[in-house]
């Protein structure tokens, strides 16, 4: 009877053993010296077999291979090491599971949450609107646009160098309420990252499904206002509060670009202005207003934006609504579908 492939490769690892031994001596493995070597078994498996047959001895009465004691302890190790391998793979395996699982969590978790002014969430801006607000202007369609209206809207500038000064004046007088400071930190912290759940809550439709479009209007909203805003600061190219005056310690860290307009105010009154317009005889549509004021405050409070930095973005957001709405029309339909 012809050993099984798995035998045959066990027997010549064992051969293998017994003619190459080797010993540790100060932490180095060395090659024992050939008199220290034991000799070659008397009866090798190979071997075996033909003596049985001639002896006409019937196999499976056969006695059992004694292996030596080094081949067991090889046998051992390698029965182990085949355990060893199947647990780690068992461990990676369940460790993926998770892995998949939490992000799966993480994004549900995060399926509410815009993105913010300079945010780097990897929102992508909805195209679709995008290519219309970027309609040409200009009579020919083959005409390059030098601007596009929306570029180009008739907000108030900020203040000069005498009133930013007062403002600052203003911010240091917040920054010595501690006490109100501490109160509005939780929400600073939050609303960095402009979670929906402070629009969709006061609405009602906090966790409720049937109003993926309106979510989606909001989010949207969102990183438009957030591009079109760093169009305009980067106009009017407005330091940040405590590079005009040093003894301000903003809260959180300075966003990495110009002050003048509020972005949150910008984004938070253009959502706001939206819903008006799709529902506005919805109770709500008041409480949107006072949350997104509510949010652009807190930015003054944090010490990231001067008062005006907060009207010029309310102030901008009222004169881009119109330009949204036309961008975002079959998405505010959508929208009101929902409520109607």
């Amino acid at each position: 009877m012809t050993d099984s492939p798995a035998l045959q490769q066990h027997t010549r690892f064992a051969d293998f053993l017994d003619r190459y031994r080797f010993k540790v001596e100060n932490d180095e493995v060395l090659p024992c010296a050939t008199e220290d070597r034991p000799q070659q078994p008397a009866m090798a498996f190979a071997a075996d077999e033909p003596a049985l047959a001639t002896a006409g001895v019937d196999e499976r009465l056969a006695p059992p291979a004694i292996l030596p004691p080094h081949a067991v302890e090889a046998a051992v190790l390698t029965s182990s090491l085949s355990v060893l391998r199947s647990l780690s793979s068992s461990v990676q395996n369940k460790a993926s599971l998770n892995k998949n699982k939490n992000k799966n969590k993480n994004k549900n978790k995060n399926k509410q949450t815009g993105t913010i002014a300079g945010g780097s969430d990897g929102t992508l801006l909805p195209a679709a609107e995008l290519r219309r607000l970027h309609r040409d202007p200009a009579a020919d369609p083959f005409a390059p646009a030098r601007r596009f209206a929306w570029e180009t809207l008739d907000i108030a500038g900020p203040p000069g160098p005498d009133m930013t000064r007062l403002e600052t004046e203003v911010l240091l007088s917040m920054q010595r309420r501690d006490r109100e400071r501490v109160r509005r930190r939780a929400d600073i912290d939050r609303e960095a990252t402009l979670d929906l759940t402070d629009f969709t809550r006061p609405l009602g439709i906090d966790g409720l499904a049937g109003y993926e479009q309106t979510e989606a209007l909001f989010l949207a909203i969102l990183s438009m206002c957030e591009y079109v805003g760093l169009i305009y600061k980067a106009r009017y190219a407005r330091m940040r509060p405590n590079q005009f005056e040093p003894r301000l310690r903003p809260l959180l860290a300075n966003p990495a670009h110009d002050a003048y307009p509020s972005n949150h105010s910008f984004q938070c009154h253009s959502i706001a202005f939206a819903f008006s317009t799709i529902l506005p005889e919805h109770p709500a549509t008041d409480e949107l207003a006072r949350i997104a004021r509510k949010v652009a405050e807190n930015r003054e409070w944090a010490g990231l934006h001067y008062p005006s930095d907060t009207d010029g973005g309310r102030e901008l957001a009222r004169r881009f609504a119109p330009y949204l709405r036309e961008a975002f029309r079959p998405t505010f339909a959508a929208a009101q579908r929902e409520w109607i």
